[in-house]
């Protein structure tokens, strides 16, 4: 009797590890092609004349940018979306990173963007790496690209809007936002343009 339940129990934890392992393998698949996607996009945005009535895609979502981060050699075209609702940003999230607050990339004033923080270094994933210093580069429509210096870096609670200030509208400023500590929390890093 006791050997059935042994094996009963062996057979259910073979098939649950077998399930696990199927829906990692799947979600590492679907990552794979996302990445694939974006580069995809980001080659396109960068080689392609853009015209005034013009958009470079996304799955549906227009791209006002790229954003390359050399030190963590990442590099994502930035989507347009009409929300900061954090329910309405989930969607477009899972493509790209998103403008979640601001005008358009490398206007004066802040710009926020939002990103993923997948556990595979993906999107922002490999953005806790960062240091004050660094440098964060954003490429616009114009294909004029700017560095930003990194000079605050903090966590903070979800419904901290502070963030989003513009607090000097004659600079420009970049902030990186993803989530932190099971989604409880904000890693923010916030950078200003370098003037050369």
């Amino acid at each position: 009797m006791k050997l059935k339940i042994y094996r009963a129990i062996f057979i259910i934890l073979l098939l649950g590890a077998i399930i696990l392992i199927a829906l990692i393998a799947m979600k590492q698949w679907k990552s794979m092609e996302n990445e694939k996607e974006n580069q995809e996009v980001i080659e396109t945005f960068s080689n392609v004349e853009i015209q005034n009535s013009e958009t470079v895609q996304l799955n549906g979502y227009d791209v006002i940018g790229i954003v390359t981060i050399p030190k963590i050699d990442i590099q994502y075209p930035i989507l347009a979306i009409e929300t900061s609702n954090p329910e309405e940003t989930k969607e477009p999230m899972r493509y790209g990173i998103v403008r979640y607050w601001g005008g358009n990339v490398n206007d004066y004033g802040n710009l926020s963007i939002a990103g993923h923080n997948n556990y595979n270094g993906t999107m922002f994933g490999k953005t806790k790496n960062l240091e004050i210093g660094d440098i964060v580069e954003l490429t616009d429509l114009t294909k004029t690209t700017m560095k930003y210096e990194i000079y605050d870096i903090f966590v903070t609670d979800p419904n901290d809007v502070r963030i989003l200030a513009t607090n000097d509208e004659t600079i420009r400023e970049v902030t990186l936002i993803t989530c932190t500590n099971g989604n409880r929390e904000r890693l923010i890093l916030k950078a200003k343009q370098i003037i050369e």
